[in-house]
């Protein structure tokens, strides 16, 4: 998929051809395949090219309309192009020359601005009116997709790239140290429109913007909050409507100029996937590459009872069932954990909170594309949509009670019901007197700069606060509205040249499978969970898969692997305790954790080498580059 940037200049001066240039070539590696730019006046647009379906090499964006001057620009891959396609009234003989963008374009002349709520996919696009003096922008709904603005009185500026939008020199980008600390304590509230430059946002996913001289209207024009229920009359009847939705989610991810790959785990969600585009491409009799991180080493001292470090054997299971997947173990063995975290800073420009999977995530992109893979599906948004657990609660209370014991049932119950009010006082008073930010890097005098406690126990957003209902966990999972897991996939697209795919995201999965009452889950009568897909993928996968319950976990030989690259951790924890980091990390303590992951072979170790040496370390990192660059 594309990517696309442009610039307004509020004040009505004329935008120089340089600046637009400077941004195109800040995009140069978004755009493989080439690009455009078009410049009139006030307002400069460019599509930055990534040609990766059938159609998309018609594609020819910027469209200038000569007789109204009107101006479009897209970035997309679209899921309902046949039902566009049809409400346009495109034959299906011209369907075969026109790409996704200009379809987008198509569906814009059609329904205008309304057109964002009919448009399924990952996709980004922006509008020029010039006649109103009026820019028009909006993103999907919960896609792939990385937009990013600036704004003053003067200008309007967007890309794809945040590279773009630096690279201006618009005004001085100050650090939203808010943002750094919440990454630091896992405190999600830096999703949505921040981002870690203050005077830089990101257009989260369901939004548009309207941009004139006088104002900006920025709007949410979807809420994943408000899908409704679905009641039919069988639990069977939820497995058949959900196989048709799932099945068509895959599908429409399987348009591509080259090979299809997927990043295959011991789960059930890329299991799933792996298994249903694995019988679409038989029919084409065409077969699926699959990847799959294997640990260098023993894990199983690093995992917890429910855990299990080495997904291999159950991705043999998944390809051996299928028949035509073609299994790549991946020991991301050329990869260290340190190279991998100065890699990432170098694609995102942004510290990131999942850092210790960037080595194995990495390792999957290259061997992908250099097996001629030009898409890489995955299962990330599972959890929260085709395999989610089920709500115990929404069962009998003898189940309730069954499942939990009386002790936790009364707990859980509990933790429900009672008001914030009451979870902000027991909170004030469990925690007096203790330290707080054991389980992160952050320096302690960095958080009461921020009076970053104070801060927590007042949000409701807090993860002091989560309830333990499944609306709660599955928002906490999603995060609708304000998600920037599509604008990593984005970034990483355009590094890797590949394009990341996923079905359980699709946002007819999401709602249908939102929409399902949240009972169906579970099955009442052996109290298995996630009841929804297994039984849809009974066939599909080996019962050793479907039937699994317990759970992979990524990145289980992390701790040996930093022991072999101990030098690069010691480098990187001299290059904090030399900069401007060690006023935002506290080194000391990393050291002592690093000395624990050295020494011991326990899960303990594991969760302190994922959460706090390396989100540390990438934190760090992050700030030494940025001040040493002002």
């Amino acid at each position: 998929m594309s990517g696309i940037f442009g610039i307004m200049n509020r004040d009505g001066l004329s935008v120089s051809f340089t600046v637009l240039e400077t941004m195109r070539q800040k995009m140069a590696e978004w755009a493989p395949d080439g690009g455009d730019i078009w410049l009139d006046g006030e307002v400069g647009l460019g599509q930055a090219r990534f040609f990766n379906t059938p159609e998309a090499h018609y594609e020819h964006l910027p469209y200038f309309d000569t007789t109204t001057g009107f101006v479009f620009i897209a970035a997309a891959r679209l899921d309902n192009r046949e039902e566009l396609l049809a409400a346009c009234g495109i034959q299906k003989g011209d369907a075969l020359t026109i790409g996704d963008g200009e379809l987008l374009r198509q569906t814009y002349l059609r329904w205008g601005e309304d057109c964002i709520k009919r448009v399924y996919g990952d996709w980004s696009f922006a509008a020029y009116h010039p006649l109103e003096h009026k820019l028009f922008l909006a993103r999907d709904h919960f896609g792939y997709t990385a937009l990013y603005y600036y704004i003053d009185a003067k200008v309007f500026a967007f890309a794809s790239s945040r590279k773009a939008l630096l690279a201006l020199g618009l005004v001085p980008v100050e650090m939203d140290e808010l943002y750094l600390a919440q990454v630091l304590v896992s405190w999600t509230d830096y999703h949505g429109e921040r981002t870690i430059h203050k005077q830089l946002k990101r257009l989260p996913p369901a939004h548009r913007l309207i941009v004139t001289p006088e104002r900006l209207d920025k709007c949410c024009y979807w809420r994943m909050e408000d899908t409704q229920e679905l009641r039919l009359s069988r639990r069977e009847d939820y497995i058949e409507a959900f196989r048709e939705v799932f099945k068509e989610a895959v599908k429409v991810r399987l348009r591509s100029k080259g090979r299809i790959g997927v990043s295959l785990s011991g789960g059930l969600d890329s299991s799933s996937v792996a298994a249903v585009a694995a019988s679409l491409l038989r029919g084409e009799n065409k077969r699926l590459n699959a990847y799959t991180s294997v640990p260098l080493t023993e894990t199983s001292v690093y995992s917890d009872k429910n855990l299990f470090g080495d997904e291999f054997p159950l991705a043999q299971a998944t390809a051996r069932q299928a028949g035509n997947i073609d299994l790549y173990p991946v020991t991301a063995k050329a990869i260290s954990p340190i190279q991998a975290i100065r890699s990432m800073l170098t694609i995102r420009n942004e510290p990131t909170h999942a850092i210790a999977n960037s080595f194995w995530i990495r390792a999957i992109r290259e061997m992908a594309r250099e097996n001629g893979c030009r898409v890489l599906l995955n299962g990330q948004c599972g959890n929260a949509s085709i395999s989610w657990t089920g709500d115990v609660f929404s069962q009998p209370l003898l189940f309730q009670v069954s499942h939990f014991g009386w002790r936790r049932w009364l707990k859980e119950t509990t933790k429900r019901y009672a008001p914030l009010s009451l979870l902000q006082a027991y909170q004030k008073v469990y925690m007096s007197g203790k330290t707080k930010w054991q389980s992160s890097a952050i320096h302690p005098d960095f958080a009461y700069r921020l009076n970053l406690w104070e801060r927590m126990l007042e949000s409701p957003t807090s993860l002091l606060y989560i309830k333990n209902t499944e609306l709660d966990r599955r928002w906490l999972l999603l995060k609708p509205g304000r998600s920037f897991v599509g604008a990593v996939h984005a970034e990483n697209r355009a590094a890797f040249g590949i394009d990341t795919r996923d079905p359980t995201a699709d946002i007819r999965v999401l709602t249908f499978t939102l929409s399902v009452p949240d009972r169906i889950f579970i099955d009442p009568k052996t109290g298995l969970n996630r009841w929804l897909i297994r039984e849809a993928m009974r066939g599909y996968l080996p019962d050793e898969v479907r039937l699994n319950r317990r759970f992979g976990q990524q990145s289980a030989d992390l701790v040996p692997r930093l022991r072999v690259c101990a030098a690069e951790v010691e480098a990187a924890l001299d290059e904090l305790e030399d900069g401007f980091a060690v006023d935002y990390l506290n080194v000391p303590y990393m050291r002592q954790v690093w000395q624990v992951v050295q020494n011991q072979d326990t899960p303990e170790a594991f969760r302190k080498a994922g959460s706090i040496l390396m989100r540390g370390i990438m934190a760090g990192l992050f700030v030494n580059e940025f001040y040493n660059q002002e």
